[in-house]
């Protein structure tokens, strides 16, 4: 294949990678890349339809009007300053595909790729990413290789072009070094990423959408919604648990808490206006929420959020310490956090004491009312249908404490209602009512605004809570993967010997299929590179830095053990002597590897043309190139220039390319070399 060809494949190759990490950054959807992958196949063949289509002007129309449309949607139509951007870029890029004539123009479609990964940067988080940026350096890196090879090849006059290999433009010459260039590269910039001191992330596009009948999670727990809801499998967040926390996928009633709602207006559950302060930062660098009681097992979590719309704080219940890069975060009197920076939000870690086993709570029955001002908000209700809280009194009758009253209501609605995402409306009845008497099924909002309700109206302080379930356990990253369909809600009620209890009456439909064990490992790729590329930050520098100061510090340690060990004194000079010779072996090894011999190894065929032009008084240069000693020798005797030049050419493909002597260049190198023996011609 001809180096011209290559260099445009190359630059065709490039675009489609730059094209790639828009669509993972979600900047370019299916439909866009559908058209832009059209233009480039339109690009490709441009001189076929060129020839056929011979409007005068035509091209210049085209390009003036997609450039107006290019400002309209820059100013106008796209969405964010970035997305009107990215279209303005892909312009350009179909622009000068279309105008390719010299194989050096593609370097400014080289350029035009590279910013399409910088834009994509902004938002493609996924280890997708990675492999996007190493073919971009693996093209880029070959495509200078072949213009730096065309470059060279062109005539001029102080030179004679010999030819080039097809196989060092295209096979395992060029692009082998270019592999091995970007891998190098690869690795230099690897290690400086992890050296330069970070400074976070600046700024995260949110591009979260999600509608009213799509399982997420949402700031309010809304009733009377009717449909088919469809589950997202989409990540939410993975939480990962450190070495040395137990089996912690066998605990039981594993919920990540979220939100809390405590006003219900008899089709909604929201937030009312709970106190809220801010915490700053502690002297430790993080945020001190609660103490120990010690009442259940301390859980060490890691969080890796996905952009999913909330500045809400997720975690186990209850949170004791909570690590983020914010210099402050919002607290309510329910429990909530919240941090208003992105970033910080993204990847945290928390410390949360969790429920301890519950024994039996021997709470007195009427222990507090409405008009207690501690619990008077989480005892409100609106107006309710006499039988609501008639069901409550029947389902509990006989509890002997507020606690047991819990438990019945909990098991009741667990037992006699079924799970069900097809929401069907079938009276004109409002929406709690109609779930406990009519349809009797329902999602988990039902089932916990249910249980919230009839606890109110027994006089039991309670609230819903808006979280997720645990998900799904990868023990390959010990870790917790969480998708959107695993949003859920549940109850919080109160009981003056235990405090906030969490209950959850729903019974959630059985878990789908595990993932296969290919699958969890590829995920756990995922989260190993949100956690060491994406989140990583200055406090694991020093975190590193530290670990090897003090590792460091241990051999120091082990060095003045062995100073102060009885060695005999004859073992130092030898030893001394040993590692003189080795050093001198690695240094001469180093000389005289195969690589170096065969480097300054001569083809034995050029030492015997060599030694023939000597014999006429020409002779090489000491700085003098073979292509520029084969220009003197034709200027000098221009009846050698014919033999002088092939084994020139056969030379330098020996030499420098690699490429093996065929049977019929032999016997054309020998006919050369007899020339040379002959009386000077010319």
């Amino acid at each position: 294949m001809p180096p011209t060809v290559a260099v445009r494949i190359a630059a065709y190759l490039l675009v489609a990678d730059g094209l790639a990490a828009l669509f993972l950054a979600g900047l370019i959807g299916p439909l866009g890349l559908a058209v832009v992958g059209a233009g480039l196949l339109l690009s490709w063949w441009q001189e076929p339809l060129r020839a056929r289509v011979r409007t005068p002007g035509l091209g210049a129309a085209l390009v003036g009007a997609a450039a107006i449309a290019s400002a309209a949607d820059l100013l106008f139509l796209a969405d964010t300053l970035l997305d009107g951007l990215v279209h303005l870029l892909l312009f350009l890029v179909l622009a000068r595909l279309f105008t390719l004539r010299a194989p050096g123009d593609s370097r400014v479609v080289a350029f035009l790729s590279f910013f399409m990964l910088v834009a994509a940067s902004s938002g493609a988080f996924g280890v997708g990413f990675l492999f996007v940026f190493v073919a971009c350096l693996l093209l880029s890196t070959w495509m200078l290789l072949l213009q730096h090879v065309l470059a060279e090849s062109e005539p001029q006059a102080s030179r004679v072009i010999v030819g080039i290999s097809p196989q060092l433009a295209w096979g395992r010459g060029l692009l082998g070094l270019a592999a091995g260039a970007a891998a190098a590269t690869l690795l230099i910039t690897a290690a400086l990423f992890f050296v330069i001191p970070r400074v976070g992330l600046a700024a995260l596009p949110f591009r979260a959408k999600l509608g009213p009948l799509v399982t997420g999670f949402t700031d309010r727990v809304e009733l009377g919604a009717y449909g088919q809801i469809e589950t997202d499998a989409s990540m939410a967040m993975r939480v990962h648990i450190p070495e040395g926390m137990g089996a912690v996928e066998a605990i039981p009633n594993l919920r990540w808490r979220g939100i809390v709602f405590d006003e219900f207006d008899g089709r909604a559950w929201t937030v009312g206006q709970p106190d809220r302060m801010t915490v700053p930062r502690s002297m430790t660098a993080d945020f001190r929420l609660g103490g120990y009681r010690g009442r259940g097992r301390i859980l060490r979590q890691e969080f890796f959020l996905e952009p999913i719309g909330t500045d809400i704080i997720f975690a186990a219940p209850r949170i004791l310490r909570l690590e983020a890069r914010a210099r402050e975060i919002t607290v309510d009197d329910m429990g909530s956090v919240s941090i208003a920076q992105p970033s910080a939000r993204l990847h945290y870690v928390v410390e949360s004491e969790l429920e301890a086993p519950r024994a039996g709570v021997p709470d007195a029955w009427g222990f507090a009312s409405a008009d207690t001002p501690a619990f008077a908000r989480y005892l409100q209700l609106p107006p309710l249908p006499a039988r609501i809280p008639a069901l409550a009194r029947e389902v509990t009758a006989g509890s002997p404490n507020p606690y047991e009253a819990a438990l019945r209501l909990n098991e009741h609605l667990a037992r006699e209602f079924a799970y069900t995402l097809a929401l069907e409306r079938r009276t004109a009845l409002p929406p709690l009512e109609e779930f406990l008497f009519v349809r009797r099924a329902g999602n988990c909002e039902y089932f916990a605004a249910s249980l919230a309700v009839m606890l109110r109206s027994l006089g039991v302080p309670a609230r819903v809570v808006g979280g997720f379930q645990r998900g799904e356990w990868n023990p390959y990253g010990r870790y917790f993967a969480v998708r959107m369909r695993d949003a859920h809600s549940w109850v919080e009620a109160y009981f003056p010997s235990a405090g906030w209890l969490g209950f959850d009456p729903s019974p959630r439909v059985a878990a789908e299929a595990g993932q296969s064990t290919l699958a969890l490992y590829l995920d756990a790729l995922r989260m190993r590179w949100y956690r060491y590329v994406i989140n990583w930050s200055l406090r694991d520098q020093v975190e590193v830095a530290v670990s090897i100061r003090r590792q460091a510090g241990s051999w120091g340690t082990w060095l003045a053990s062995l100073r102060e060990a009885r060695i005999p004194r004859a073992v130092w000079p030898v030893t001394a002597l040993l590692g003189a010779a080795a050093v001198a072996l690695a240094l001469y090894r180093g000389r005289s590897t195969p690589a170096a011999r065969a480097a300054r190894r001569m083809p034995r065929f050029y030492a015997r043309a060599l030694r023939a032009l000597a014999r006429r008084g020409l002779r090489p240069l000491p700085a003098e190139t073979a292509r520029e000693f084969c220009a003197r020798v034709a200027a000098a005797a221009p009846g050698w220039a014919e033999p002088v030049a092939g084994i020139t050419a056969a030379y330098e493909g020996a030499r420098f390319g690699a490429v093996a002597l065929t049977a019929a260049e032999e016997a054309a190198l020998e006919g050369w070399l007899t020339a040379l023996g002959r009386p000077r011609a010319g």
